[in-house]
């Protein structure tokens, strides 16, 4: 089957960025190929909390699939969260997807696993990828440039992205703490006796702006595909 790769591609402005977007409901592998063909990247975490505090419109406020990897890993029994889909590339996007639409975890093959925990070691050690809490997670949006799950998801230091920005912006919406879904213990443990992968997901407010690290069961679910540039104004040196 040939992609749709079409797609509207708008701008607007957030802070000092001019930002270029488009958002696309359709599988993973496809959301990814028609952004990457108007040059624009799936959301991080942190590039959507970022615009959604920042751009005055509400244009980044629905749900959206990011670019975040959410690895269980079977030797350690810990989640690990790796950025920017590196996972999903080495092993291929479309076979996510595929699993997802049969109601299922995507479990990694035997013969990619050493390729897979090799990526995810080096990542932990570089600080690249960092491990989160199982099951459900409350953090209180006073303290999000204060915990460490907060920081990693929702800060971006080479944008100068700082997760207090989107903590404060949540507040400002009436909203005094955000939920972090990710599996259970007792499921990725047991249930589950090899590595897995899913993509991790930021809910708007249909939905009380919470964070999802488990399955994926909606095949055609909604994405923003981002490039951010920074303005003449943001670019002057001081």
């Amino acid at each position: 089957m040939i992609p749709n790769l079409e797609m509207q591609v708008n701008k607007t402005n957030a802070g000092l960025y001019t930002v270029t977007y488009g958002y696309k409901e359709a599988p993973l592998d496809e959301q990814e190929a028609a952004f990457a063909a108007n040059g624009l990247g799936i959301v991080s975490p942190a590039q959507l909390g970022f615009l959604r505090a920042k751009e005055r419109k509400g244009t980044f406020k629905p749900y959206s699939r990011t670019g975040a990897d959410v690895f269980y890993d079977d030797r350690t029994d810990k989640i690990v969260v790796v950025p920017d889909g590196a996972i999903s590339k080495l092993v291929g996007t479309a076979n996510l997807v595929d699993a997802h639409r049969q109601d299922r975890e995507y479990v990694i093959p035997k013969n990619q696993r050493d390729l897979v925990y090799a990526m995810v070691d080096e990542m932990l050690k570089r600080g690249i990828a960092f491990v989160a809490p199982h099951g459900q997670t409350e953090v209180q949006t006073l303290e999000f440039g204060e915990t460490d799950l907060t920081s990693r998801l929702f800060s971006d230091k080479g944008l100068g992205i700082e997760a207090y920005e989107y903590g404060d912006w949540l507040q400002s919406q009436g909203k005094n703490a955000s939920t972090f879904f990710m599996n259970e213990k007792d499921y990725s443990s047991r249930a589950q006796k090899a590595p897995y992968l899913n993509r991790l997901r930021v809910y708007g407010p249909n939905s009380y702006f919470v964070i999802g690290g488990s399955m994926d069961i909606y095949y055609d679910s909604s994405a923003f595909g981002v490039r951010l540039e920074k303005t003449a104004e943001g670019s002057t040196k001081k």
